[in-house]
């Protein structure tokens, strides 16, 4: 095929040297004739058009704080065939491999836009946009309860323990950098009398629960009747399992007691010893004198801080005596 045409064109231009692939160039050429037929036969036309920001190779351990557009509105000129097919193929990448913490201005200029042959950009709306950067850091914070309310005359808050008693927030350096603690949302506790457990969620920045959502701790809430100091004397020492040695000495023969009672008890009586035993236990004593430990037993709610003396003399003497 490739030699009749050859033949023929030496018909028409004679002695003709010609180069070599020669059929592939004028492929090439009746292509681009072709092309610009297609082109140049469509009225160019003007036309607005939106093309996404697509941001790549942000840096891990960066962020970007601001909200910035994320299409852009721009105006190209061309064949409208050609405009027509944009949608979906063109694109304003942004590349940040090289950035560092702080704002970075964006020029949105005509050649930042990449398009198809054939196609021109005139203006890009907006010119700029500026994409506020900051570095991304995790820091452990500790939870601090907040309380509100009061709970009844005469008992008191001991404490609030936190289930976990700390938060570890990765976010921007320029949100959580100052920042020592995290507190909690007011917990209730009002008419609390007694231990109670509770759940609650933080007290967090906006800025901070878009990053971590809305965390629940749960809070053990110790709360105590309020007690009153005081020191009970002249308190019998007595045998655990009675008293069945005659003539057993017991010296000293009564403690004192250091204690803290419940309010409502300390009310009820001003004599305190009957809220307390102290006992020696006599089992296996040989004849002789002995020092014997005191163990002092106490009413439910009442706490014993001291015991004097914490020994006592006990002599057992021999039998018949």
């Amino acid at each position: 095929m490739e030699k009749l045409v050859k033949q023929s064109l030496n018909r028409l231009f004679g002695s003709w040297k010609w180069p070599k692939n020669w059929v592939l160039k004028l492929l090439s050429l009746f292509f681009a004739v072709f092309m610009w037929y297609f082109v140049a036969g469509e009225d160019n036309v003007d036309m607005t058009v939106r093309v996404p920001v697509e941001v790549i190779n942000l840096p891990q351990d960066l962020i970007i704080t601001n909200e910035y557009k994320r299409e852009l509105e721009v105006t190209v000129s061309g064949s409208r065939g050609l405009i027509r097919n944009l949608a979906g193929d063109v694109s304003r990448t942004v590349d940040l491999s090289n950035a560092t913490p702080g704002p970075v201005v964006i020029k949105n200029d005509p050649k930042s836009i990449p398009v198809p042959w054939g196609v021109k950009v005139l203006r890009a709306k907006p010119s700029e946009f500026i994409l506020q950067l900051d570095k991304l850091i995790e820091k452990r914070l500790p939870i601090h309860a907040v309380t509100s309310g009061q709970v009844p005359e005469g008992y008191s808050l001991v404490a609030v323990l936190l289930e976990p008693a700390e938060i570890t927030i990765t976010a921007p350096k320029s949100i959580i950098g100052t920042e020592s603690l995290i507190n909690t949302l007011p917990i209730d506790i009002s008419g609390l009398k007694g231990p109670t457990i509770t759940h609650t969620s933080l007290d967090l920045a906006p800025e901070i629960s878009e990053l971590i959502g809305h965390p629940v701790v749960t809070a053990s809430i110790l709360i105590e009747e309020k007690q009153v100091l005081r020191v009970v004397k002249n308190i019998p020492v007595v045998v655990a399992e009675g008293n069945t040695i005659p003539l057993l000495q017991i010296s000293p023969s009564t403690v004192t007691v250091h204690s803290a009672i419940p309010s409502s008890v300390a009310q009820k009586s001003d004599d305190y010893r009957a809220l307390f035993t102290a006992l020696i236990s006599i089992t296996d004593l040989q004849v002789g004198t002995h020092t014997v430990k005191v163990r002092v037993k106490t009413a439910a709610g009442v706490k014993i801080l001291e015991v004097e003396p914490t020994e006592v003399s006990v002599t057992v003497p021999p039998a018949g005596q």
